[in-house]
């Protein structure tokens, strides 16, 4: 791991620690009692779990289709391990494209419900992501369309920096 992921997951980790655990049946969008539905597996991989050890399991199994299944909090709850899982580009089952595309396809609903330091997370790990989709030329660059399309246009005070920044 280099430095600069180093520096980013660090951010992340410090952004993101006071963030509360949403409660069981606050994190997936299920149906309870439902054998073989997906989002019934989902929840039964994260539910009571710290969004740190999804970190750690999220290097050995791939997560990418639960980020379909959670709900806005328990996507919010768990958004910095797939930030840090998706910084690790040798990981095929990272989830980074599937992260990516829920940024940007839900972006409004996501940013309403982070704190400043914790959209400052998001854009720096966007801005990581699009230089190494630019780096490695493969022809589709999710990330920098989502910052394209919303992350990018935050002010120096919504994400925390600045004279006027809004204390978190």
């Amino acid at each position: 791991m280099d430095s600069i992921t180093q520096d980013l997951e660090q951010e992340i980790q410090e952004a993101f620690a006071s963030r509360s655990y949403p409660g069981d049946d606050r994190i997936v969008h299920r149906q309870p009692g439902c054998r073989g539905f997906e989002a019934e597996d989902t929840w039964e991989r994260f539910r009571g779990r710290d969004w740190r050890q999804i970190v750690a399991a999220g290097r050995e199994l791939d997560l990418r289709d639960d980020v379909s299944f959670l709900s806005p909090e328990g996507f919010i709850y768990y958004l910095p391990a797939f930030l840090e899982l998706s910084l690790d580009r040798e990981n095929p089952t990272g989830p980074d494209d599937s992260l990516v595309s829920h940024l940007w396809t839900y972006s409004e609903e996501i940013a309403a419900l982070l704190r400043p330091k914790e959209k400052r997370a998001v854009v720096h790990v966007l801005e990581y992501l699009a230089r190494e989709y630019d780096k490695h030329d493969s022809g589709r660059n999710d990330a920098q369309t989502a910052l394209d399309h919303y992350w990018a246009y935050f002010t120096d005070e919504e994400l925390g920096l600045g004279p006027h920044a809004v204390q978190e």
